[in-house]
């Protein structure tokens, strides 16, 4: 009755501004490494000689010392019993005003806060062992590049999701209580759950219930804030990722090394035979297992992350949700995107397969848990699944007047370039991004390297360009590896210009772009010098004036939206 009222009296209990303890078996579920090694060593003791006495060789010797060993295990397990009780007892979080606390530890005490508007994404994680009892976790990401900013673990999974939903809404400026006005830039959901409570606060006026959660002059509390609606843009087939794995750069180099272990042991038995236990056969085979372990762990690492991978819209942001035993849904708030990276490797070519990785502060490549596979963003899919991820990422490309990727292209076909010239001006994206991803030379808007340098970069010079648009900049590299880097103007932190003897001498240099954090490193190799320096000086310049115009934190805010067009028309009249 209690969970019943909270429901219809005001906001989750979850999520009603008070300190609350995590799931009484969270310590249990993070500690169950603890539990496996006592029961390991348990039956390694006695075990052997149990199945000995059961099979009638011998006598049941550790039955002598059995009360002993028991006893050994039962206080270790008491003692287990109080540490993750006090554990949980001083694990505490807050969902304050204006950030999320999270206090922790007995003897070394913890105290994490985190900022709503500094939220970079906010992640679900489900190990095996949660989901079988049902829990999750919950970790924020913020700008600090170097580790995850705050790690709730565990809580009930609809608690999560409701700790999720109010931390993106107060990110976004949406408050507990917000007009129906406010409520409807979260979707239809939102406005309904608005009117709901409207509704239930005029059958209060004639009286609440005993005991019911209450507002000023007798209103019920605050409503919850309920989670954004979502689209499902794209799944990725089994198939595929099967096909991906097998055919990418990791398994390939490593089947390769694999091969030629088993040609060279051949060739050495022919060549210098060995007799006995020591033949070339046997070391090979010494030799493979740890190789063979780590080919396992690669293959399956890469099938658990990729299983079920959908990509998702909403007003909160885009969410991935992905997993097979060890299940993750990442959320990613508008905006927070720093870089991209579109790359297609030789062997996926036929099929017409790319990947697309990118940054986000606090995803950095320190953080623990794997910040590589949080970097992903779609692990393999067609040219038009990487227009569908991109116009969520980098939604306006800043190609032709509409400059949209969800804008009007050339032709019906998305993947089709053609060759007539669209009549309002606007350019056909998808022939850009092929022409980025897979061209060669200066179509399409992009500058290469020049000739001069052929002997330096025979394979790649020119695959090495760039393209800048209203938005962004555009840097094409790698032959065997194909690689886009997009970058928003507002993203780039700073520019550098490299130029050492021999690429003052061939009157080139590099420029790298730096951004937060992550596996996208953006550069231009070997640019004319008279480019390099131009970019160089532009690309400052619309830098500072593209984060001036376009960064905003809380983006759903009336007052934060006002604030934002004027710091805009101050910037334009400039």
């Amino acid at each position: 009755m209690t969970g019943d009222r909270a429901e219809r009296g005001g906001r989750p209990e979850a999520a009603d501004g008070a300190w609350h303890r995590v799931h009484p078996i969270s310590p249990w579920v993070r500690g169950w490494v603890v539990l496996v090694a006592m029961l390991f060593f348990g039956t390694q003791s006695f075990g052997e000689d149990a199945i000995r006495s059961l099979m009638g060789q011998g006598e049941f010797e550790a039955a002598r010392g059995l009360w002993v060993t028991l006893a050994v295990y039962g206080g270790i397990f008491v003692v287990l019993l109080v540490v993750y009780y006090f554990s949980w007892r001083f694990t505490k979080y807050q969902l304050a005003e204006e950030q999320v606390l999270l206090d922790t530890g007995v003897i070394f005490r913890q105290h994490r806060r985190v900022r709503y508007d500094r939220v970079q994404a906010v992640d679900i994680r489900q190990p095996l062992l949660a989901r079988i009892f049902g829990l999750a976790e919950l970790k924020f990401e913020a700008a600090d590049g170097g580790s995850t900013a705050m790690q709730l673990s565990y809580v009930k999974e609809g608690e999560a999701r409701i700790l999720r939903a109010e931390i993106m809404g107060r990110a976004a400026g949406i408050r507990a209580g917000a007009s129906p006005e406010a409520a409807a830039d979260l979707g239809p959901e939102a406005e309904a759950a608005v009117d709901g409570h409207s509704a239930g606060s005029h059958q209060a006026e004639s009286g609440l219930e005993d005991g019911e959660p209450s507002g000023p002059a007798g209103q019920p509390a605050a409503v919850p804030i309920p989670e954004a609606p979502e689209q499902v843009m794209l799944r990725v087939p089994i198939g595929r990722m099967l096909g991906a794995l097998l055919l990418s750069t990791t398994f390939t180099v490593m089947l390769t090394i694999l091969v030629a272990m088993v040609v060279g042991a051949a060739i050495l038995d022919a060549v210098i035979p060995q007799e006995g236990e020591d033949d070339w056969w046997f070391i090979l085979l010494f030799a493979l297992i740890p190789f063979a372990f780590s080919f396992i762990g690669v293959l399956w690492s890469g099938f658990n992350r990729g299983y079920n991978f959908t990509v998702a819209t909403s007003p909160d942001g885009m969410r991935l949700r992905y997993g097979l035993l060890e299940t993750s849904q990442q959320t990613v708030p508008p905006g927070r995107v720093q870089a991209v990276r579109i790359s297609q490797s030789l062997l996926w070519r036929p099929f017409g397969w790319y990947k697309v990785v990118v940054n986000v502060a606090g995803y950095g490549p320190s953080l623990e848990g794997g910040s590589a596979d949080k970097s992903t963003v779609l692990p393999v899919g067609t040219l038009e699944d990487v227009l569908r991820v991109l116009s969520v990422v980098v939604p306006d490309p800043g190609l032709g007047p509409e400059g949209s990727l969800s804008g009007p292209v050339q032709s019906e076909d998305p993947l089709s370039s053609g060759d007539a010239a669209d009549p309002a001006g606007t350019e056909d994206i998808a022939a850009v991004f092929r022409e980025g991803v897979a061209g060669l030379g200066e179509g399409q808007g992009f500058t290469h390297s020049p000739r001069r340098v052929w002997w330096l970069d025979p394979l790649t010079w020119r695959r090495n360009a760039y393209r800048s648009t209203r938005t962004m900049l555009m840097l094409r590299s790698g032959r065997l590896e194909r690689y886009l880097q997009l970058i928003p103007h507002e993203r780039i932190q700073s520019v550098a210009l490299h130029q050492g003897p021999l690429l003052r001498r061939l009157s080139v240099a590099t420029l790298h772009f730096h951004s937060t954090p992550g596996p996208v490193a953006p550069q231009l190799v070997h640019a004319d010098v008279q480019v390099a320096a131009r970019l160089f000086l532009e690309e400052a310049d619309i830098a500072a004036v593209s984060r001036r115009m376009r960064d905003r934190n809380q983006w759903m805010r009336q007052e934060e939206l006002a604030r934002f067009e004027q710091r805009t028309r101050q910037v334009v009249q400039q």
